[in-house]
């Protein structure tokens, strides 16, 4: 018989919030406790409050927070007898107001179809849907960074989704929506302050979340382990490996999903080869670089066909030569791809904003040229954590597909 070596896989997945957070705690009880302090003053519900990292760093925390705030609210107004709601949306799914209303109509279990009505008229349904059930709600807008950054949503669309009030009042006069924005990079505030300065001056509480320690990320693991491994299959000096390697403190880029993916790659490993137990072989190959290849599928899914090809040029640059490549060489390696695909390249100005997406989402890094670099220019590279051979692959699969499915117009 097969040895048993996980417990509840799904404790290992991305999509998965444990019930109690045992690091990042403080923080989620500060920013529930405001919340709950404006609830009590019922008419001044409406807050917005932010939580950022830096550019990159993927894994630290932010989306944890904000959902089990969300939960958090709503068992504390529960046990007040007041009726709260929180909806969480990935705005880098649903980049454009509809799609975005969409979400919320869902998640409130609203009987309206977005679909052929006006953004006011969907809103203004959602208002009144808050005021006959007395329901407050606390709209969580993950990624909102690239919300701001998305050519779908106007200036317009944000204030009205941001400052609903101030197009629908309420029929009492109680403000019952307030948000919670969650951006994965620190210039959202600077984003903001280009698209709707009204709003980001609104924000009464900013909260920036630092990379875990290896301390921090051995609570974490330790947690995980407990619920999803079955018990003695794991030993404590293999949480240590992993948070040392990851731990911000010990060189690591302090990323809990790093962490916990090579946890569950090395109990995969064990099971694989039929063991009874993880042993620290089986640690230190998902450890490995080959082991560890963090291809993000669903965000590169999500890119344009034109981002994808940015990041194939890219790919094969680090691929050929090693280390950065300068503007100009993407540039110009860019409209050689583009065009072997049978694409129009897009013209500089367009470039620089893939450019400027893709760095905000983590998937390439970008500095000031240094000496040794004639003028003054950009450079850039793959992020460390990404296997240039296999993203490769990747792209070129992403591509090509798009490319069958691809009517006679070009992609964006």
């Amino acid at each position: 018989m097969k040895a048993r070596i996980f417990k509840d896989r799904f404790v290992f997945d991305e999509s998965y919030r444990p019930r109690r957070l045992l690091v990042r705690d403080r923080e989620a009880s500060l920013l529930a406790s405001r919340y709950m302090a404006k609830l009590d003053e019922m008419a001044g519900f409406t807050d917005v409050s932010l939580i950022y990292g830096s550019i990159g760093r993927v894994g630290i925390g932010k989306t944890t927070v904000a959902t089990y705030v969300g939960r958090s609210l709503e068992e504390l107004a529960g046990r007040r007898g007041v009726n709260f709601k929180h909806v969480y949306i990935n705005t880098f799914g649903a980049p454009s107001l509809h799609q975005i209303l969409s979400v919320i109509v869902d998640q409130l279990g609203m009987n309206i179809s977005v679909r052929g009505s006006s953004a006011i008229e969907v809103l203004k349904a959602v208002v009144d849907h808050a005021y006959l059930r007395d329901m407050f709600i606390l709209l969580v807008l993950d990624e909102f960074q690239s919300l701001l950054l998305s050519p779908k949503i106007s200036e317009d669309d944000l204030y009205l989704l941001m400052r609903v009030y101030e197009e629908i009042p309420s029929r009492d006069g109680v403000n019952r929506i307030s948000y919670l924005l969650v951006a994965s990079d620190f210039r959202v505030t600077a984003y903001m302050r280009e698209r709707i300065p009204q709003v980001e001056s609104q924000i009464g509480f900013r909260m920036h979340l630092k990379p875990y320690t290896s301390d921090e990320l051995k609570v974490i693991l330790r947690q995980r382990a407990e619920e999803g491994l079955v018990e003695g299959v794991w030993d404590d000096y293999h949480l240590e490996l992993i948070s040392e390697y990851f731990g911000e403190d010990r060189g690591g880029d302090g990323s809990a999903r790093k962490a916990i993916l090579t946890l569950r790659m090395a109990a995969e490993l064990a099971e694989a080869e039929g063991s009874s137990i993880i042993r620290e072989d089986h640690v230190r190959r998902a450890l490995s670089e080959n082991a560890l290849a963090y291809i993000p599928l669903d965000e590169l899914r999500a890119l344009s066909t034109h981002e994808l090809l940015v990041m194939l040029a890219l790919t094969s640059l680090v691929m050929e030569k090693g280390g950065w490549a300068t503007t100009g060489e993407l540039m110009d390696r860019y409209e050689e791809i583009a065009r072997y695909y049978g694409e129009q390249p897009r013209g500089h100005t367009q470039f620089h904003t893939y450019i400027k997406n893709l760095t905000t989402m983590g998937l390439m890094d970008v500095r000031p040229s240094g000496k040794g670099v004639r003028g003054r220019t950009s450079i850039m590279r793959l992020s460390p954590e990404i296997p240039a051979d296999r993203m490769r692959e990747v792209l070129e699969s992403i591509i090509m597909d798009r490319i069958k499915q691809r009517p006679q117009g070009n992609g964006a």
